[in-house]
């Protein structure tokens, strides 16, 4: 039985749930495979443009599964990192939009997934949470990669020494999430989010994701990959339609 349930709308939206609804979502070995082999068909299937990703049961996702951290060894262990390190690169560099759509609980790991997303909707009462050192962890799944670009150094700092936990509102104000809804609501604004990203030309997305990525750099290294990947814009099918549709008063059809 599988812990991850992937629906895939007419419009190309990949609705990716976490399905461990008894344990608020957390992830142990099943579920962490599980949701890794979702992601993968999903960005290997040429009829999703986006995906969205959120949790079952009222909860995103309560980070990992402590009760099956009792037996880990550091052999063991490093082993359980890099297989969820799996996952983080293969939404870090997906080149399809992500949106996470959190209710509940996105603590710990659950976080880091979010913040993985490109934009993140929050419904109201939503917590996202970075408890890490109060079970005597540090952080994981990429968390001091993305929360100093999302919301600086200084913040981030003081969320993640502090294991601060974020209520929905503060979330959005701090620049931790994007957009605040009204509870229950977040995969619907979600997957509108996800439409208009799909919507978007995707190999000049795809693109500018990726120098995104790549942020912070000087100054030099950014004119040299905005030349290039501008480069091959200028001679692709999308600047052409965008064109075409500028001239014709339309709106464009990249797909």
């Amino acid at each position: 039985m599988t812990l991850v349930k992937t629906e895939i709308a007419q419009d190309g939206i990949a609705l990716i749930t976490l399905d461990r609804a008894d344990k608020r979502n957390a992830l142990n070995t099943a579920l962490r495979r599980d949701l890794i082999a979702a992601v993968a068909s999903a960005l290997d299937d040429d009829t999703v443009h986006a995906l969205v990703l959120t949790g079952a049961g009222g909860h995103f996702c309560a980070g990992g599964d402590i009760d099956s951290m009792a037996e880990l060894t550091p052999r063991t262990g490093r082993a359980r990192m890099k297989d969820g390190q799996r996952l983080v690169r293969m939404l870090h560099d997906a080149e399809k939009p992500v949106i996470a759509a959190v209710e509940g609980f996105a603590v710990g790991a659950g976080a880091g997934l979010a913040l993985l997303a490109d934009s993140i909707v929050i419904g109201d009462g939503a917590t996202i949470g970075f408890p890490f050192f109060r079970v005597g962890l540090v952080p994981d799944f990429a968390l001091l990669h993305t929360m100093p670009r999302r919301i600086g150094g200084a913040r981030a700092r003081d969320l993640l020494l502090f294991a601060r936990m974020v209520a929905a509102k503060d979330a959005v104000a701090m620049g931790l999430a994007d957009q605040l809804v009204p509870k229950g609501e977040a995969v619907a604004q979600a997957s509108a989010r996800a439409r208009e990203l799909a919507a978007m030309p995707p190999h000049a997305f795809a693109l500018a994701k990726r120098q995104l990525a790549l942020a912070p750099q000087d100054l030099d290294q950014a004119l040299e990959q905005e030349a290039m990947a501008q480069s091959l814009c200028f001679v692709g099918e999308e600047l052409a339609e965008g064109r075409r549709a500028f001239l014709e008063k339309r709106a464009p059809r990249f797909r």
